[in-house]
């Protein structure tokens, strides 16, 4: 899940009061480019929950982008903050990019420096698709992307990605777990998105130390499926997760708790890691 120290609009205290209410004993904060500042372990205790910590950074491989979950980080892992402060200054140019193309070709009024002290965490294209709507420059959040945000448009900038291994291998540093974040979106280089095309790339991906994919996920009309995910994770022999990337209430389709792993996937993912610290 996501809170308000990148993209979600809860915070971490409000996320532990729903998933006591949901029943959900452990969950991961995953928030974009960035380990939240609560954490100084790999795994916490906090308001009755044990709490993940870990991120999801978007990285490049074979000339796509791609997200990679990081699960049970030590977030006093000089690798690990040296790829984070990358990441963040890649996702800050972007950024000024886009507000500066906005400002000339749809008329936003707001400046990015307005926008970066309105936001509590990681300014992301989400933010600016709620500022379009709120100064009356489309009537919709899903219009804004469409016509402002989305790749292809004249106002789109792409993110400079770091690549894969080194993501990866920061992950590891750390002691935490790599995993393919949603992998029905990720597109490979091919004429048609076939299963062994993508498990081929998967395969590089796990040449380079990938743990797992993430395989519980709500797709909707996107064609892919967990089934289909877990028959990747299967053929590729790599471990599974699963998450709602629930970013708060009234946010998106799946909230927290609505998407869960079993005891022994989680079991299998904690063995993976290097920490020493039991969840409770």
């Amino acid at each position: 899940v996501h809170t308000t120290a990148s993209d979600g609009v809860d915070t971490l205290s409000e996320r532990c009061a729903r998933a006591r209410e949901v029943d959900l004993p452990i969950f991961a904060v995953t928030d974009h480019d960035c380990v939240h500042p609560a954490f100084s372990e790999p795994i916490m205790k906090r308001d009755h929950c044990a709490v993940i910590n870990g991120a999801e950074i978007r990285a490049g491989v074979a000339g796509h982008e791609i997200e990679i979950l990081e699960l049970f980080l030590d977030p006093t892992s000089s690798e690990l903050q040296d790829v984070l402060e990358r990441v963040q200054q890649h996702r800050i140019n972007r950024n000024q990019t886009i507000v500066s193309a906005l400002r000339t070709h749809a008329g936003l009024e707001a400046t990015y420096e307005m926008l970066i002290h309105r936001v509590d965490g990681v300014l992301t294209r989400p933010h600016l698709a709620e500022q379009l709507e709120r100064e009356g420059i489309v009537e919709s959040y899903d219009e804004a992307f469409q016509q402002y945000l989305q790749s292809g448009v004249k106002t789109y900038e792409p993110l400079k990605l770091v690549v894969c291994e080194t993501v990866i291998s920061a992950i590891h540093a750390a002691g935490g777990v790599a995993s393919l974040a949603h992998p029905g979106y990720f597109q490979p280089p091919t004429p048609e998105h076939t299963f062994d095309s993508l498990a081929s790339l998967i395969q590089r991906l796990k040449t380079a130390g990938l743990d797992a994919i993430e395989v519980t996920y709500e797709y909707g009309a996107s064609g892919f499926s967990p089934p289909r995910a877990a028959a990747l994770a299967n053929k590729t022999d790599l471990l599974q997760t699963g998450g709602s990337d629930c970013h708060g209430v009234d946010t998106s389709v799946t909230s927290i708790g609505d998407v869960r792993v079993s005891r022994s996937q989680f079991r299998r993912l904690y063995e993976r890691s290097d920490t020493t610290i039991r969840p409770h």
